[in-house]
């Protein structure tokens, strides 16, 4: 695997030497209880934000068991902006980003430290994050040379070595577990047990440590921070039966409702009808006491009651302080940094106002919400749109009903197809045309705004030879999926992604699929597992500087003019019906209805 992909992978932020005249920090090797400058050079070279904004330094502080942020004012001197904080003890690594209410953040100028004891030596963890990089044995060395218990330290090594070659890297962790195995019981300890049992493949004992996690350690930062190894790692492995680890991780959300991971869990939590009300509330509560102005715990609290149909009374008063807070921008101080988050919740928020007054049979106040949601919605947002057909429905409106199923299908309803095909059968007594039914529907849409951009000029070559220049396959649709075989929602995708290539295989339709992985490493990956995209090896120039991806699965659907018509980032369970739906709309086609 390459080294940029580990980098990306990993979250790991590089400056350059002029970004770093940006901002600065002093001094810039921090001792803890020093006072520390945070410096943003408005004058310098690059810099985003002028003298004149109103620049805040969001902090984020690493300890070895968890992480603190918080968001500083910062003070105009001259043409700088400058805030300063006094460094608390057992803190490992400093990180600050720059970013304005109104919605900016100077990416490149982000900028980190190391830091030291007040003895000057270096903080027990603070090499563990460059564990991520291309030299992570050598940080490896010498942070467990500093700091020989630094359990967490093998746990970041394991997890970059399975990057680069999980083969290899099993036989080590599982050398480095026989002789961690003697060492006395930790919760770190057995936190990187956990994490290391799973790389190789064992997950009851991933399980055994989680449970003595549990029993003796429960109020540790570290049990919960396994809990979320574990489940991240197990995601896309086959269901089993796993209700011991549910039992335990209520257990250890119990003990610990302040922590970071009760924190980070709440957006699972919330749409999790077996976690109780109550434990929800009892993480919210002591959240919102923490942090006032933070608009997730009244957001997530909201969506748990409305969720579980309880505590009705709760929800009114939680979305509207969530909503206003939005509204300010608040959510930018508590770790939306690119402000995208904001942009994700605040329609959500009016939605679920306008689903409580829908239950309560306040209808006007309902269409009023929904209408609201509509001014604040991005182009993939269907939730509003299906609230609405329901809320036209009850009220006898077919008409407009369809309509809005119609335009929450466009953007990805899976439900609003299946009350569509209730519809259509209703009507014609069959679904025979409904494929076509539906293109007629949307004829015309897009699926942004009316400017697009032009794809990438790009060539490329497939695993079996194939040259394929985007600039001479106009009159195209392509379909290009950006992937890589360690990356796992990618593989999970793919299954999926074949009946794609097999329903378009005689319509004028290319799927490609540039990857970073070596034709050599392909190959043998192909023989255990099917995929008929056509596959582009050692793409990492093209991915890299071509489509500039950090986030994988990416799509891009390109149309018959050379034009994007979408790309979707990330992994999501309905990505595959998303690009067949993009796909339908550009043929814009009579396509043969697998309904009959």
């Amino acid at each position: 695997m390459k080294l940029w992909l580990i980098l990306v992978g990993l979250g790991v932020l590089w400056t350059n030497s002029a970004q770093a005249q940006v901002s600065s920090l002093e001094p810039a090797q921090p001792r803890w209880g020093q006072t520390l400058t945070i410096i943003y050079d408005s004058a310098a070279q690059g810099a985003k934000f002028s003298v004149a904004d109103d620049v805040y330094g969001y902090v984020r502080l690493k300890f070895p068991d968890h992480v603190e942020n918080f968001a500083l004012r910062m003070a105009k001197v001259g043409k700088q902006h400058r805030a300063e904080f006094k460094v608390k003890d057992n803190v490992a690594e400093i990180g600050v980003h720059f970013i304005t209410l109104g919605g900016g953040w100077d990416e490149w100028a982000y900028t980190t430290a190391g830091v030291y004891r007040a003895d000057g030596q270096l903080a027990r963890g603070a090499l563990v994050g460059k564990i991520s990089s291309g030299r992570y044995l050598e940080f490896f060395k010498q942070e467990t040379a500093l700091y020989p218990d630094n359990y967490s330290a093998y746990r970041m090594k394991w997890e970059t070595a399975a990057l680069i070659d999980a083969r290899k890297a099993a036989g080590e962790i599982n050398a480095d577990i026989r002789s961690l195995s003697r060492k006395p019981e930790s919760a770190e300890l057995l936190y990187a047990l956990s994490f290391g049992y799973l790389l190789t493949g064992r997950e009851a004992d991933s399980v055994t440590a989680i449970r003595r996690l549990a029993g003796d350690y429960a109020s540790s930062p570290f049990a919960g921070l396994a809990v979320k190894d574990y489940e991240e790692q197990v995601a896309n492995l086959p269901a089993a039966d796993r209700s011991e680890m549910a039992r335990l991780k209520l257990q250890i959300l119990r003990a610990n409702p302040t922590s970071e991971f009760a924190r980070s869990a709440m957006a699972t939590l919330a749409a999790d009808n077996r976690m109780p009300l109550d434990v929800i509330e009892s993480i919210s509560g002591y959240w919102q006491k923490a942090e006032p102005e933070n608009p997730l715990p009244n957001f997530y609290l909201a969506a748990s009651c409305l969720n579980r149909y309880q505590s009705y009374g709760q929800v009114r008063p939680s979305l509207e302080r969530a909503i206003e807070l939005l509204l300010a921008g608040k959510l930018r101080l508590h770790g939306d940094i690119n402000g995208r988050q904001t942009e994700a919740m605040l329609p959500e928020a009016y939605r679920m106002n306008g689903d409580l007054a829908f239950r309560q049979q306040r209808i006007e106040d309902a269409l009023i919400a929904v209408e609201t949601a509509k001014a604040f919605a991005s182009e993939q947002d269907f939730g509003i749109y299906l609230l609405q057909a329901k809320i036209q429905q009850a009220i006898g409106k077919n008409t407009l009903a369809e309509t809005a199923f119609i335009e929450a299908w466009r953007r990805g309803s899976q439900e609003a197809e299946e009350r569509l095909k209730d519809i259509y059968k209703g009507r014609r007594g069959s679904l025979a045309g409904f494929d076509e039914y539906l293109l007629a529907a949307t004829k015309g849409k897009k699926s942004g705004g009316a400017w697009k951009q032009v794809a990438p000029l790009v060539k490329l070559t497939t695993l079996d030879g194939k040259r394929y220049d985007l600039n001479a396959l106009t009159g195209k649709v392509v379909v290009i999926n950006l992937w890589f075989i360690g990356c796992s929602p990618c593989r999970k995708e793919i299954p999926r992604l074949n009946e794609l290539v097999n329903e378009f295989s005689r319509q004028p339709v290319v799927f490609l699929a540039p990857t970073f992985d070596s034709a050599e490493t392909l190959r043998a990956f192909l023989k255990q597992t099917s995929f008929d995209y056509q596959i582009v090896p050692d793409a990492e120039t093209i991915i890299n500087t071509q489509f500039n991806a950090s986030l994988f699965p990416t799509h891009i659907v390109i149309d018959q003019n050379g034009l994007v018509e979408a790309t979707l980032v990330g992994a999501s369970e309905r990505r595959p019906e998303e690009v067949r739906r993009l796909i339908l709309r550009l043929l814009n086609a009579p396509i043969k209805s697998v309904f009959r």
